[in-house]
């Protein structure tokens, strides 16, 4: 039975937003459990599977801590001290530490509202600081553009141990990759742009954790008190936090897979010799409708610069869906009516969307651009025993 929706009462603007919600809706997949398969590139496979297990990890501390101090458990006996001043900032150690005695020795039944949102504050900048939150960001945007480079340079994809042998071996930021390797300036910027791009991923992750948090913990005591002290059956808040650390947990997946991706096929398009030619693989689980489109596509890689480039048939750095659109309609007045080409998604050169697994595959007549000193590097580090 077909489900017909009526925009007609909305705005133009209403209207598109509208489609567009509709059009990513159908082709995110975000949604299923193949984001926990492993990346199809053994590029970045260990990269991505290292990230997302330590930002699990520290999502893990946050959502187990919050539980034990909700239940009581993290309170000690002890003289009163007391509450730190201040609004919320970046914490020193010394003012955790006195943060942390105030929360052990208030009795939990005396934990105002603003005492628990002291206890996220607390874990947040405990367990997801920014400044190791951006460190990591670094560290895969780094590795991720230089393993880009490095199947620029590889006539076959390397095993698992030899990838491993590889990550081992490069550098963990953008400065000291720099320093490492004749990087040209337009392979600089990827890492640099994909640094800033996943810094600002994961900050704010680290935000909409402590909003969510608040947000439970808010919900939760306002059930207390409308229930004479007693939370509602059903509504406990251990299953309140598995819910949202599961939506937390993907946030952080759809951060490593989206990014590492990005940067590895930005860095592979600006090792590449303008002329070559790639293929375009999007062969894994749940690829959307856009993507399938695409697959097997063969383009050239041409300078950003080119005049009149064809947007079907050819590739350059930088070439994103940012600001396109996915719906093939808009509304002018009171009519749907086709979009431009120019206005709607074409192959990107990194990802196509979040959650997209798309990569590269160099064909024969392809070569990367000379960089005896890397090749030699890369040959040196396969070749240790």
């Amino acid at each position: 039975m077909a489900l017909i929706i009526d925009i007609g009462p909305l705005s133009e603007r209403q209207s598109d937003e509208a489609l567009e919600a509709i059009y990513k809706s159908i082709h995110n997949h975000g949604d299923d459990d193949s984001i926990w398969n492993p990346h199809e590139s053994p590029y970045i496979r260990r990269l991505i599977e290292l990230f997302t297990e330590r930002g699990l990890t520290r999502l893990e501390k946050v959502r187990t801590e919050l539980t034990a101090w909700a239940e009581g458990e993290r309170h000690r006996k002890g003289e009163p001290v007391a509450r730190p001043k201040g609004m919320m900032r970046r914490w020193d150690k010394g003012e955790l530490a006195l943060v942390k005695l105030y929360l052990k020795t208030l009795p939990p039944e005396q934990f105002t509202l603003d005492d628990w949102g002291m206890v996220v504050d607390f874990l947040v900048q405990r367990y997801l600081p920014e400044d190791e939150l951006r460190s990591e960001a670094e560290w895969l945007a780094t590795r991720s553009g230089l393993m880009g480079k490095v199947q620029a340079n590889m006539q076959k994809a390397p095993t698992l141990k030899q990838a491993d042998r590889l990550l081992a071996a490069m550098p963990n930021t953008v400065k000291d990759a720099s320093k490492q390797f004749k990087l040209s300036p337009v392979q600089y910027a990827v890492l640099d742009f994909g640094r800033a791009r996943a810094a600002e991923a994961v900050t704010r992750l680290s935000d909409n954790v402590r909003h969510k948090m608040r947000d439970v913990i808010m919900q939760h005591e306002e059930q207390k008190m409308l229930n004479g002290g007693a939370a509602a059956p059903g509504s406990a808040l251990k299953t309140r936090l598995l819910d949202e650390f599961a939506v937390l947990n993907r946030d952080w997946r759809r951060i490593a897979l989206t990014e590492a991706g990005e940067v590895a096929n930005q860095g592979f398009i600006a090792s590449m010799k303008p002329g070559s030619k790639l293929k375009r693989v999007e062969q894994y689980a749940n690829a959307c409708s856009f993507c399938r489109k695409i697959d097997g596509a063969i383009v050239e890689v041409v300078e950003p610069s080119r005049p009149l480039k064809d947007p079907d048939t050819m590739v350059w750095l930088g070439k994103t869906n940012v600001g396109r659109l996915l719906s093939p309609r808009k509304r002018v007045g009171g009519e749907l009516i086709e979009r431009l080409p120019e206005e709607r998604w074409w192959i990107a050169a990194g990802v196509q969307h979040p959650f997209c697994r798309g990569t590269w595959l160099n064909l024969i007549e392809s070569e990367p651009e000379d960089d005896p000193d890397f090749a030699e590097w890369l040959r040196n580090t396969l070749e240790k025993k």
